[in-house]
């Protein structure tokens, strides 16, 4: 094999290395996340899955540098900022939101609660732009366009799957809603 036959991997525009993020330090803390260990490439778009209270709005919190982990660290590549949360599904001026969010030519997008539609045009980001892509979405059409999806329950990463479709996404989900994290 030729060396020039090794393709090297998009580079990492941030990485968490076993992030945890507890909300309120008592005996009743909340665990939003536990022990998450997960690296975001440019041009790659990641879906993010869990029933309610699972951990997506916290995770997507954390990437874009809104809120600080408790333990474990985030590491951005030099030069890369927080990332840049997308609402749907259009801006006051009839322009998407993620347009003017490409306008700022941002390394990492984010995306809380998105749709169908929302994930078919975050995929063309990807494609035209290179951007990175963080998607949390309760919907499997929606997770179907992303190169993987990542399912969370009580705040853990419990299963990971690459370019499935929506079947085997919602089995997926549906396995991860069962799992007890806390264990």
């Amino acid at each position: 094999m030729k060396s020039s036959e090794f393709i090297d991997p998009a580079p990492e525009v941030v990485t968490l290395d076993n992030v945890t993020k507890i909300y309120d330090a008592t005996p009743d803390a909340v665990y939003a996340l536990r022990g998450v260990n997960l690296a975001v490439r440019a041009g790659v778009f990641l879906a993010v899955m869990g029933k309610e209270k699972s951990g997506k709005t916290t995770l997507l919190k954390c990437l874009s540098g809104e809120i600080q982990p408790s333990s474990g660290s985030l590491s951005r590549r030099a030069g890369a900022q927080g990332g840049v949360m997308v609402s749907w599904p259009a801006a006051p001026e009839g322009a998407s939101s993620l347009e003017a969010a490409l306008a700022g030519r941002p390394e990492l997008l984010l995306a809380d609660e998105a749709s169908e539609e929302c994930g078919a045009a975050l995929r063309r980001a990807v494609e035209d732009r290179g951007v990175a892509v963080v998607m949390a979405t309760t919907a499997p059409a929606a997770a179907a366009r992303a190169d993987a999806v990542v399912f969370l329950n009580d705040g853990a990463v419990v299963d990971m799957v690459a370019d499935a479709g929506p079947q085997t996404i919602r089995e997926c989900l549906e396995r991860a809603a069962g799992f007890d994290a806390a264990r």
